[in-house]
């Protein structure tokens, strides 16, 4: 029995109407929670700090969420494999709903660092959750319009989570920026209770046939996960300490490149030597479309999440405007991303290929992030917003299409692996090239106002930050030392645009490597095979 075969259910009840409208609604709500839950703690931090008396602890508020969304996010995938997909669905909302809740009520910053640990355990499995429903509950031809809607939909969330999170903190209190996700996260699960009937895969019905303990644990791949998170740890840690913290030959950041290397190639051979049973089954590497589309999205996460995360301090810093004010100033990019994602989405499904729509993402983002490169002090309000609407969009255009391509050429319970793998290297991807941002960032920062403003302490200026910033310098070197500052700012942050150029440039090489397929051939091709199947049971039942 073939692949298709083994895959499509003989009869597959796809959903419409009302029904298929309120599981997207609700799909769309927990995806927004998730965005959202990325980076509204960003503007919420100086209240929990001085709440907490916590400053040691910033890092791991960040840190903590995505460090278990990547660590997690592979074993999900198996779980969604071998597993009915509603209910690891719901299992993963309720984890990270029990994390948001213990993020609310946290006590002291230990509980809030667990709360969003877990948070990110739930977030692994709600994101691909979501993406594998839209497979199951949709004819193959119609999922990119609604794959691009979910990813919009994310992006929007990541986009204005930090002005919603300053907002909630300043009228209410920072709690509720986790205490938000609870009747978001209700709804959800309700109408994923009522209305997602989706078909069981074979590998789910053998599963819950067989349900002995140790077969579980035997499918889990333990070790693979066990060896994931360390090597993760190790990479993050390398890439935000050194050259800041500690110089490049300190012993702890050679330590924790040599413990990267070493535990990446054992969890290599793990997953080599377990085949299909592995967390990551290397033959789905070996397609095409996967090992592309994880380039791809490795490239593209990386530049939009430094221009998420640069660019309002660029507002903040050389412009001089508010938090609030510089996140409806990025509400430019935002807004073009979500028409162009979902735009993306609509073009494939009616022309049925998408290498296209790669192809403009790559060429619309390495333009824009080259213009993003010039800003500077003089930048007019008309050259910024046009490059952050190009970027936007371009980035829109490109976000969601690998999803679609491993949705049309793999088959079965391959799906919901390879789907996993690409949020992975998504979530991945911001949180590398946010590290390596950063590093980029403190070093040329102290460079530069060694250059334009030498009497200021670079020290000041580093454990200031962006808020206060001028008033600060004002106090302690007058007026006169604020444009060198600002320069140097400036000029720091240059040099992660320039980073965001290069990764938009690279996903090129995601674009020529993936294979072209047409959505509407495939989709037609799997509605023949699921008909051919059904009319040969209906004739072996007849025979019966």
């Amino acid at each position: 029995m073939d692949a298709a075969q083994q895959s499509s259910p003989a009869n597959p009840q796809h959903l419409t109407g009302i029904p298929l409208a309120l599981v997207i609604f609700g799909l769309l709500l927990s995806v927004f929670c998730l965005g959202l839950d990325r980076s509204i703690i960003a503007t919420a931090i100086p209240q929990i700090t001085n709440d907490f008396d916590s400053l040691e602890d910033v890092a791991w508020y960040g840190s903590a969420y995505l460090l278990t969304t990547c660590s997690f996010q592979l074993i999900f995938g198996k779980f969604y494999a071998e597993y009915k997909v509603n209910w690891v669905y719901l299992i993963a909302l309720a984890i990270f709903e029990i994390g948001s809740l213990i993020c609310g009520c946290a006590p002291n910053s230990v509980a809030l660092i667990i709360g969003r640990a877990i948070q990110g355990v739930g977030c692994a499995g709600v994101m691909t959750g979501a993406l594998v429903i839209i497979t199951k509950s949709l004819p193959l031809h119609k999922r990119p319009m609604y794959t691009g809607l979910i990813g919009g939909i994310s992006g929007v969330a990541q986009i204005v989570a930090p002005t919603l999170g300053g907002v909630l903190t300043d009228r209410a209190s920072w709690r509720w920026c986790f205490w938000i996700n609870l009747p978001l996260g209700a709804a959800t699960a309700g109408v994923v209770v009522l209305f997602a009937r989706l078909p069981q895969t074979q590998a789910a019905s053998a599963a819950k046939r067989n349900q002995s303990p140790w077969s579980f644990i035997q499918r889990l791949d333990l070790l693979g996960t066990a060896l994931l998170m360390p090597w993760m740890v190790c990479l993050l840690l390398a890439l935000e300490w050194g050259g800041t913290t500690y110089a490049w030959d300190n012993w702890r950041i050679i330590l924790c490149l040599c413990l990267f290397a070493v535990l990446f190639l054992v969890w290599v051979y793990v997953q080599h030597v377990k085949g299909d049973a592995a967390t990551l089954p290397l033959r789905i590497m070996k397609e095409r479309s996967v090992s592309a589309g994880m380039l791809f999205m490795l490239g593209r996460s990386g530049s939009l999440f430094v221009v998420v995360y640069y660019v309002p301090i660029w507002f903040q810093s050389v412009k001089q405007e508010s938090a609030e004010q510089s996140g409806i100033n990025f509400l430019t990019a935002s807004a073009a991303m979500t028409v162009a994602s979902i735009t993306s989405g609509t073009l494939t499904t009616k022309i049925g290929y998408y290498i296209p729509q790669m192809l403009c993402s790559v060429v619309l983002t390495s333009i824009a992030a080259g213009l993003i490169y010039e800003y500077n002090v003089n930048t007019s309000t008309a050259y910024w917003a046009g490059t952050l609407v190009m970027f936007g969009f371009g980035a829109g255009l490109g976000m969601q299409i690998p999803i679609t391509a491993v949705q049309t050429i793999l088959k079965g319970a391959d799906i919901a692996i390879a789907t996993s793998v690409l949020v992975l290297a998504q979530t991945l991807g911001a949180s590398v090239f946010l590290a390596v941002a950063q590093n980029l960032f403190q070093n040329e920062l102290v460079t530069g106002l060694a250059d334009h403003a030498p009497t200021v302490d670079p020290a000041v200026v580093v454990s200031n930050g962006v808020s206060g910033l001028v008033t600060v310098i004002q106090d302690k070197y007058g007026s006169a030392a604020v444009p060198g500052v600002l320069q140097a700012y400036s000029f720091a942050l240059r040099k992660c645009f320039l980073l965001c150029l290069v990764l938009s440039c690279v996903t090129i090489f995601g674009v020529v490597s993936m294979e072209s397929r047409n959505v509407k051939k495939e989709s037609a091709r799997e509605a023949k095979e699921a008909s051919e199947s059904t009319v040969a049971l209906q004739h072996g039942q007849r025979q019966g």
